[in-house]
């Protein structure tokens, strides 16, 4: 489990937590709500150990491992269908290795990398990808505009 205990922090003078105490057990699913200022990203950034607190202590166990979303997405060319599927590493690495083995007329290879593409579903991850952004709010023809015309917020 996640716990702070007696946790306090100051940036800039101002105090974001002042003797905080929580824990979350595993399995729990945790929103985080506030204004401007009020130190949601500085929390996430003690979580990540980018920053560590003035007192109080912060323990997550070592076999946990913390996934975040930056605020900001890259000002990328790469359009925002093509951003999303890059996130499924395994899926495009299959997809180099296909190319690799098409260009080097690997026919025994290429049959391999079809079927493991398969297996992880490969054959639907557009489609899969882009219901998942169109149920984020994105418009079918938001789907091949670059990220770099996104706001991250």
């Amino acid at each position: 489990m996640i716990t702070l205990r007696q946790l306090s922090l100051q940036r800039g003078g101002k105090p974001l937590f002042d003797n905080v105490s929580l824990t979350v057990h595993p399995g729990w699913k945790v929103g985080l709500t506030g204004a401007n200022g009020s130190g949601k990203s500085t929390l996430f950034a003690l979580l990540r150990d980018e920053l560590h607190p003035d007192t109080g202590d912060l323990d997550i166990p070592l076999r946990w491992t913390l996934a975040h979303v930056a605020q900001e997405t890259p000002a990328l060319p790469t359009p925002a269908l093509e951003f999303v599927l890059d996130g499924d590493a395994e899926l495009r690495q299959i997809e180099r290795d296909l190319h690799a083995a098409e260009t080097a007329h690997d026919g025994t290879r290429q049959a391999e990398l079809h079927a493991h593409f398969d297996t992880i579903d490969g054959y639907s991850a557009r489609a899969r990808a882009g219901k998942l952004m169109a149920g984020l709010g994105f418009s079918v023809d938001q789907l091949e505009r670059p990220v770099a015309e996104f706001s991250g917020g």
